[in-house]
């Protein structure tokens, strides 16, 4: 089952190994799947690369993720929306298990299993605990090159 937590843009910020961080990115149409006690968390990241100023800070952000995708360590959502909503259907199941999917569009699909944290200024951390092969990712939607 698949329910909208979000559809309109959110701000991002993202941690890579090393200390790097992103502050610029926008996700939008913040999806959860569920399918027993395995969540899924889709995240679309294409607004990032529309834009005719390829120097903007979003866009240069995007076209990090894609260099530094392996080394993701976190991702942070600080939209109360989506934390409630997701936080409503944490609370309903027996031992879940959280993935996130960041769709980069006709750029690729990066999917991860990772952990929640809700912080207390309001919205969540994804911590990343390790980085899944998109290819073996079963979640209905199909991989792009």
């Amino acid at each position: 089952m698949r329910t909208s937590l979000r559809r309109t843009t959110a701000h991002l910020h993202l941690t890579y190994g090393g200390g790097e961080a992103s502050e610029a990115l926008i996700g939008r149409r913040f999806t959860l799947e569920v399918e027993g006690s395995a969540l899924t968390l889709m995240i679309d990241l294409t607004p990032n690369f529309q834009t005719r100023n390829k120097m903007a800070a979003s866009y240069l952000d995007a076209t990090a993720l894609l260099r530094n995708h392996d080394r993701l360590q976190s991702l942070q959502c600080d939209d109360n929306l989506v934390r409630t909503r997701l936080v409503r259907t944490w609370k309903d199941m027996h031992e879940p298990t959280l993935r996130m999917l960041l769709d980069l569009g006709p750029r690729g699909q990066f999917a991860y299993a990772v952990r929640p944290h809700l912080l207390f200024t309001g919205g969540v951390q994804l911590d990343v605990l390790q980085a899944l092969d998109a290819s073996a990712f079963d979640s209905g939607v199909a991989e792009t090159a």
